[in-house]
């Protein structure tokens, strides 16, 4: 599926349309030092290379967004991975968003496990994993590139939708 609708959010492909609203939620320290491949400063470039990467990934990465307003970015490349602009945490948005592209993944029967996992500190994205099935499976160094270090991180695993994920067509 190319685009998810739950019921507040929905995922479709990133367009050029999103490179500065992608710029600007990107460029922020507390946004970036959470993630492994994320740059800091961000740069419009930058953004532009995300757009352009998705569009190899169609179906596996998605913008999230609410009333069409960019909010963060979610996806399943090589693992499970999201990211919000701050103004966009704390209202369930991630887990809302994972929970739909857990529920597409799994709607297949080849599905695989998805790995993902989070450094050391970030509790919010630790807790938002565990609401969506994931758990921890081990922990290993990786690198920060916002903070230009390795960090320790927790590795988890999810093996099939949480039990109150939907499938998309109850949406």
């Amino acid at each position: 599926m190319h685009r998810i609708e739950t019921p507040r959010l929905v995922l479709r492909p990133l367009t050029s349309a999103d490179v500065d609203a992608i710029t600007h939620a990107a460029n922020d320290f507390e946004v970036a030092r959470w993630l492994t491949r994320m740059p800091y400063p961000y740069t419009r470039t930058d953004a532009e290379t995300l757009v352009a990467a998705a569009r190899v990934h169609l179906g596996r990465v998605w913008g999230i967004t609410r009333d069409r307003g960019f909010c963060g970015l979610i996806g399943k490349v090589g693992a499970f991975g999201y990211w919000l602009g701050r103004d966009h945490w704390g209202h369930g948005y991630a887990t809302e968003a994972g929970r739909a592209v857990i529920a597409v993944h799994f709607d297949t029967a080849d599905a695989k496990p998805l790995a993902a996992g989070y450094f050391e500190g970030n509790h919010r994205s630790r807790r938002v994993l565990e609401k969506l099935g994931f758990r921890i499976t081990g922990e290993s160094l990786q690198e920060n590139r916002a903070l230009g270090r390795k960090l320790r991180h927790f590795d988890m695993i999810c093996e099939s939708p949480p039990r109150d994920a939907h499938s998309p067509s109850s949406w």
